[in-house]
């Protein structure tokens, strides 16, 4: 929760699958409500829904999904592309998002459509008139498209200019070209950070394999495989 307040939606999405995949008997509330988010998340960062972990309790698909059709009827619409059947889809379900407290992430699904099929004309044009990208996107008009055009840029979502004069804009390459000491210096931070990690996994696996607990299920199984096995060149 804290992650999503401070908009960290990625570490946020982690936490919310770890929440559902915990092993259960039983449907909690917290199960619940992180399920809810964890779909709401995964529409604004991914565009959709990915499935599970095999190893998520079928509590999960036996009682939450059906008791969150509110959300799986968002996800639907949200495939689609098609912002008419999401905002029809928010409006059905309002009360219901109003109640969870779910009404600001569910809204920003319909925003991160439209970021999506922006995105997606990048790849069709090279200049495209504000007016036409607010009716291809259906968007209210060429002041909406513009806003949402800065905010991608910003965000480097796009890499675009436009001109105010004739209300053209002109979609660009990332200008990025990876060769300068500013790229070095983070791509030396993030293999240190990947070094790091690695040299933890070592530490823990060392760890598992002295732990008294680890050592004495090991040696349970051993000789109980080996006792099978012993009992079946017995009986043949």
């Amino acid at each position: 929760m804290i992650y999503t307040a401070l908009k960290d939606y990625q570490r946020a999405l982690y936490f919310f699958q770890v929440a559902i995949t915990t092993t259960s008997m039983a449907v909690s509330h917290i199960m619940m409500e992180a399920y809810k988010k964890y779909i709401l998340l995964s529409l604004i960062l991914h565009g959709k829904v990915p499935g599970l972990p095999k190893y998520t309790s079928q509590v999960v698909s036996r009682f939450i999904k059906p008791l969150s059709q509110a959300y799986l009827d968002l996800a639907a619409a949200h495939t689609s592309n098609n912002p008419d059947q999401v905002r029809a889809v928010l409006n059905k379900h309002a009360d219901t998002y109003g109640r969870d407290n779910n009404t600001g992430l569910a809204k920003q699904c319909l925003a991160s459509l439209y970021k999506k099929n922006i995105q997606r004309l990048t790849k069709t044009f090279l200049t495209l008139s504000l007016s036409d990208m607010a009716n291809r996107v259906q968007l209210s008009g060429p002041a909406e498209a513009e806003r949402y055009i800065l905010n991608m840029i910003e965000d480097e979502d796009i890499f675009a200019s436009i001109n105010q004069k004739d209300g053209m804009v002109v979609f660009l390459d990332n200008p990025e070209k990876y060769n300068n000491a500013h790229m070095f210096k983070r791509l030396e931070q993030e293999m240190r950070k990947f070094i790091h990690l690695n040299e933890k996994l070592k530490q823990m696996d060392q760890e598992i394999a002295v732990d008294p607990k680890y050592i004495q299920k090991l040696y349970l199984r051993c000789s109980t495989k080996k006792w099978g096995l012993s009992m079946f060149g017995r009986a043949t």
